[in-house]
């Protein structure tokens, strides 16, 4: 049932940040998960159907005459990729930055680039998707009464939003303040990251194989931190001093390996500052004038 009170909230709207903090206002109180087709009825969804996945696993359709639409989703979706499609499909409506229906493979679901127009609009349509179903306020409250941060985390959150690992990753990796990144592999081979804002550069490659202490985790070992080799991750400028860096690994049986890596950003400071001293009070010998 369409909610005119939330519509006359969201007329004038032109951000996701500004859609999602108008809708909080109309249910502030945590309730997860989010029911994402609930809020779409209310803002002129009409309907939701299936739709062969044909390399465009969710689609939009807009009703100029009634400004309305229909959201559709490949049959077999699971249901936490299901629920980010119509996420996904809802900013799409709201937002408007675009004119007739929308087709988004897979590809644009991750899109998180804006260097042209369709890749704006998709990463636009994503922040939307990610605010929705895992709101900044409670998602923050989550992770903190999760505790000291661990690879098992991921698969907490994703369960209490109904989301994938994958969006649970980027929208943690977008909102803490913790120098870490999320690495995703498969069978031994690196796939994709999803890494926080702070983080360095990664210099590993998706398709590159893992070193040899990850590949030869079982997933019955104790998960626990250890140290890295800075160099098999991440990108040291020459000169630069490379940071202490650590890893968790979590290991299944089906091949897949979930790693988080992380730089305690405190620490690093210090040993900056540190150094720098030591250079600034470090007498120079050089060669004496002469005479």
């Amino acid at each position: 049932m369409i909610d005119k009170a939330l519509l006359n909230d969201l007329a004038g709207c032109e951000s996701p940040e500004t859609l999602l903090a108008a809708m909080l206002r109309h249910h502030p109180e945590p309730r997860t998960p989010v029911d994402v087709e609930a809020w779409a009825r209310k803002v002129g969804i009409a309907d939701f159907g299936e739709r062969d996945d044909d390399g465009a696993p969710s689609g939009l359709i807009i009703d100029p005459v009634t400004n309305s639409g229909i959201i559709e989703f490949a049959a077999g979706l699971p249901a936490p990729r299901r629920r980010y499609a119509i996420a996904h499909q809802l900013g799409h409506f709201l937002l408007g930055d675009h004119h007739g229906d929308r087709q988004c493979t897979h590809r644009d679901l991750a899109e998180n680039r804006r260097d042209t127009t369709h890749r704006k609009q998709e990463m636009r349509a994503n922040r939307f998707a990610a605010g929705l179903l895992m709101p900044k306020p409670w998602f923050s409250d989550f992770v903190v009464g999760l505790g000291k941060q661990s690879v098992l985390h991921l698969a907490a959150i994703a369960a209490e939003y109904g989301v994938s690992l994958d969006v649970a990753a980027t929208r943690y990796a977008d909102l803490t303040q913790t120098m870490g990144a999320w690495l995703f592999a498969k069978d031994g081979t690196f796939r994709y990251a999803r890494p926080s804002r702070s983080f360095p550069d990664l210099a590993i490659q998706a398709g590159a194989a893992l070193p040899a202490a990850l590949l030869a985790a079982k997933p019955e070992d104790r998960i626990a931190w250890a140290p890295a080799d800075p160099r098999d991750w991440i990108a040291v400028p020459r000169g630069s001093r490379p940071p202490k860096l650590a890893l968790q690994v979590h290991s299944k049986a089906n091949g897949f390996q979930l790693i988080l890596l992380s730089i305690n950003a405190a620490a690093e400071r210090r040993a900056d500052e540190e150094a720098e001293k030591a250079a600034t009070e470090s007498p120079k010998f050089g060669r004496r004038p002469s005479r």
